[in-house]
């Protein structure tokens, strides 16, 4: 799909988190094949290497991304219904989400002006990004929305993953937790808490921030695969 004045900043965000995504299995030793044409994955994760080298079993895990900006009122990722029907499936298909949040801007330093004042300017400058911040930080999604603000008038972000097996998402989708929206849309709520993120109104279990888990087991692995995902599962 062609990229357009309404979606290109949309486009540039969601290449971003798909390969920091990718970037991240890379650094933990594992592959990352980009799937073509898009089938509702993104990533195809494999460990030939740490097969061959490592004697470990094969290994195949399917990997949807999704991003969105995070502010002071949360978060919110919209999804087609029969693209949540396709992640509901699948004993190693799991989506990954990506948040961005605390945007932080530079400043020109300019290192070789030496004008009147320089210090006053850039003094300026400063005041002024410091202020968008604050903005961004507290009603960044609803700026966006209205045209007011792009993350591309940033140069840093806090960057918070989490990741949901597919028995997590059949289990919001079967419970009814996704905010319904026109032509078959689904919309997932999520909602910033110390010390960590709330999904659908369950506050997320640690092991759903380490990526390192879809691909290497843990304790909490069987009650993760039959959908248990908070602390009020225990």
């Amino acid at each position: 799909m062609p990229i357009t004045r309404d979606n290109w900043e949309n486009f540039f965000q969601g290449a971003f988190a798909e390969h920091h995504v990718c970037s991240l299995f890379y650094f933990y030793g594992y592959e990352a094949q980009k799937v073509s044409p898009d089938v509702g994955i993104d990533w195809m994760v494999t460990n030939v290497a740490r097969a061959r080298f490592n004697n470990e079993a094969p290994l195949n895990a399917e990997i949807q991304v999704k991003s969105s900006l995070l502010d002071q009122t949360g978060a919110f990722v919209k999804m087609h219904a029969d693209e949540i029907d396709f992640l509901c499936e699948g004993e190693r298909r799991y989506c990954v989400f990506v948040l961005l949040s605390n945007l932080r801007g530079s400043c020109d330093p300019g290192s070789f002006e030496r004008g009147d004042d320089p210090d006053a300017s850039m003094a300026l400058e400063r005041v002024i990004m410091n202020y968008w911040e604050r903005r961004a930080s507290g009603e960044g999604r609803s700026l966006r929305r209205k045209g007011g603000l792009s993350i591309y008038d940033f140069s840093e972000a806090d960057v918070t993953t989490f990741w949901l097996h597919s028995s997590q998402m059949k289990r919001i989708r079967d419970d009814g937790l996704l905010e319904v929206m026109p032509n078959g849309w689904r919309g997932l709520q999520i909602k910033a808490q110390k010390p960590g993120l709330s999904v659908a109104g369950m506050t997320l279990i640690s092991e759903l921030y380490d990526l390192t888990y879809i691909v290497r087991p843990c304790m909490a692995d069987s009650r993760i695969r039959q959908g248990q995902m908070s602390m009020l599962d225990y």
